[in-house]
């Protein structure tokens, strides 16, 4: 049976060796319930559970079976389609653009079938943006408007190096609940989920008119003064890192 470990850093080894979880079997044969239900695919399987470690800090297990994508490198076998997601997390980090954390991933061969595990931080003081807008329909216009300005950044320092989310739903977006500064959102109260599809384009504009059409339509709650002020935001910033 051959397995592959990967950390992002030494302290994320460290953090899971304390609790046990430095390693691919005790995380695959972890005893937690499933957070989101095993979705059967592409001839396998994938799942997500969320574990509580003995410091009170929350993690995500995310666990597959022969749940595969074709690449440029690999376009006959395959890569788990966890391994493209932990990638694209480092990719986003080197940008300094906020997403979630990886603390591992890995995965090995047995019987067979291909087994693969991504594990991040829980993204406990966060909630999507679908969320968020639902629970708060009568925010504070300035609360409402730096939240929308933060998102509209975030989006175009991402379209900026020419990548493109490719699934840029509001579920997909997560803000701070209660930023360090109250009703002041920022860029880094915005984190990016979900990036298994997340690609390189050829331009700024083909990653922004793709995410953000899928944006827009995807979203609840924002009105069209809403939509108007983040237009303003996203190219405001977008003219800004162009310098």
């Amino acid at each position: 049976m051959s397995v592959r470990d990967h950390f992002p850093s030494a302290a994320a080894r460290s953090e899971l060796q304390r609790h046990g979880l430095a390693a691919f079997a005790p995380l695959w044969s972890l005893a937690t319930d499933w957070h989101e239900a095993p979705n059967e695919r592409r001839g396998g399987w994938s799942g997500v559970s969320r574990h509580l470690l003995a410091n009170g800090n929350s993690i995500f297990v995310k666990r597959q079976q022969d749940h595969l994508c074709r690449t440029l490198r690999h376009p006959l076998r395959g890569i788990p389609t966890f391994y493209r997601e932990y990638l694209n997390i480092l990719r986003l980090q080197r940008h300094a653009i906020a997403s979630l954390e990886a603390l591992y991933y890995g995965d090995r061969r047995d019987a067979g079938h291909w087994q693969a595990i991504l594990v991040t931080r829980a993204l406990d003081d966060f909630s999507s943006l679908d969320e968020w807008n639902m629970a708060n329909p009568q925010a504070a216009p300035p609360r409402r408007q730096s939240l929308i300005a933060a998102v509209a950044s975030a989006c175009a320092r991402l379209h900026s190096h020419r990548l493109q989310h490719s699934c840029l739903y509001g579920k997909h977006v997560f803000v701070r609940c209660s930023p360090a500064v109250p009703d002041a959102y920022g860029e880094g109260d915005v984190r990016f989920i979900d990036l298994e599809k997340l690609r390189q384009t050829i331009s700024r504009e083909r990653a922004g008119s793709h995410d953000l059409d899928q944006l827009r339509r995807h979203t609840l709650g924002w009105n069209d003064a809403d939509w108007q002020h983040f237009a303003l935001a996203y190219r405001r910033q977008m003219a800004l890192l162009r310098r």
